[in-house]
């Protein structure tokens, strides 16, 4: 009697030992079900941000390779780079015609040298030979903006809008459009080339519904509305879009861009992938930047602009609009005509026009337009009232 007591209660208690391992079991495979769910969900929100303008670090600082530490190759490297930062805050490459900044140096606000690792090929050889220095160079922002403005030259401001960029390729057989995992040398050429130009860039995931939308042959035949509903996905501001493919001599490259209401188109062709790259993103930038960078009034009167922002709940909330408000190249300066229940009234003082200041706002998430806002009308001497809201 003992005996079979015993034996029913290790059969009771394996089976709830059983019992409680599968629930443990079953809660585990949940638990992991539910992070991979979560971490797919942080992904697609990384990858697919609803922001379509950002603040572009770095627009006044360039890094070149030199062999050594000498004033003279200091001093032309300090040329270079200053017709680079140039192209980069005016928006054209054109803007070397256009003025004379003479003595590179006065611009430079502070360089530094970082030694190289020595190259594979000349690690063998001797120290002198094989040593190679980065100079990395600052520009003074307030100089190179002065100088565009004093020269009647427009200025591309920190404020950008992203450019969601389809590229398909052709490559034999092998027919595919570059998406944000990818990993690539022509999405890396492309990148190079969009950084060199201040150009921030969105990859698309090119999931399911991307591919519903524009399949490879509406990217390869950059048609319009099928590109521009894509895009919205991933940005208010332009769409770029390549089309490359290797004929086993030369890379033949079609680029075509759609900002605005603007549609531009290029064809390329080239021995290197890079040069048909960077051909075609030059092109897009110097036609992004028509649509954006901020041209300086002179002589006008009329009054300044009120804008009104209602939604402001906090210190915090204000400064963070009133600085949003500054960055852009379009606003001399802001200040305060009233405050009251969680609204503040700017006067702005624009640089640009009204056009240039509504453009740069509605590419940025951070104010939602209000319909009722007073546009400019026939008479001068009208106030225009804009009408936004702070978006969280």
């Amino acid at each position: 009697m003992w005996y079979c007591t015993r034996s029913r209660r290790s059969k009771l208690v394996f089976s709830g030992l059983l019992l409680f391992r599968m629930k443990a079991i079953l809660s585990a495979i949940n638990t992991l079900r539910f992070l991979t769910a979560a971490s797919l969900l942080v992904l697609l929100v990384a990858i697919a941000p609803d922001a379509s303008a950002v603040v572009v670090k770095n627009l006044y600082e360039v890094e070149f390779s030199v062999p050594d530490q000498r004033r003279k190759v200091r001093s032309a490297v300090f040329s270079k780079g200053l017709e680079e930062v140039l192209i980069r805050v005016s928006g054209s490459r054109s803007i070397l015609q256009n003025i004379k900044p003479g003595n590179a140096s006065s611009y430079v606000q502070q360089f530094s040298y970082v030694e190289e690792q020595p190259d594979k090929k000349t690690a063998g050889v001797s120290k002198s030979a094989s040593v190679w220095y980065t100079l990395k160079i600052q520009y003074n922002a307030g100089k190179i903006i002065s100088l565009l403005r004093d020269n009647g030259q427009p200025v591309w401001g920190e404020h950008r809008s992203e450019a969601v960029v389809w590229l398909a390729v052709r490559d034999g057989a092998n027919r595919y459009v570059l998406k944000h995992s990818d990993t690539s040398l022509l999405k890396d050429s492309v990148e190079l080339s969009a950084n060199r130009r201040g150009l921030p860039l969105i990859w698309p995931v090119y999931d399911r519904k991307d591919r519903q939308q524009l399949p490879f042959a509406d990217v390869w035949a950059a048609f319009g509305e099928p590109v521009k509903v894509a895009s919205k996905r991933y940005t208010k501001g332009p769409a770029i879009v390549g089309r490359l493919s290797w004929t086993g001599s030369e890379w033949k490259g079609g680029w075509s861009l759609f900002v605005e209401n603007s549609a531009y188109s290029w064809s390329l062709s080239g021995s290197d992938y890079n040069t048909v790259i960077a051909e075609g993103i030059d092109l897009s930038a110097d036609k992004i930047s028509k649509h954006y960078a901020v041209l300086e009034r002179t002589g006008i009167t009329e009054p300044d602009l009120l804008v009104e922002i209602n939604n402001v709940d906090s210190v915090q909330t204000y400064r963070n609009i009133q600085k949003f408000l500054e960055g852009l190249t379009a606003v001399k300066q802001t200040r305060i005509a009233r405050v009251e229940n969680g609204l503040v009234a700017f006067l702005i003082d624009l640089r640009g026009d009204i056009d240039d200041f509504i453009r740069l706002v509605s590419t940025d998430k951070t104010l939602e337009p209000i319909v009722d806002s007073i546009q400019p009308g026939g008479d001068a001497n009208q106030q225009t009232v804009l009408r936004y809201s702070y978006r969280e």
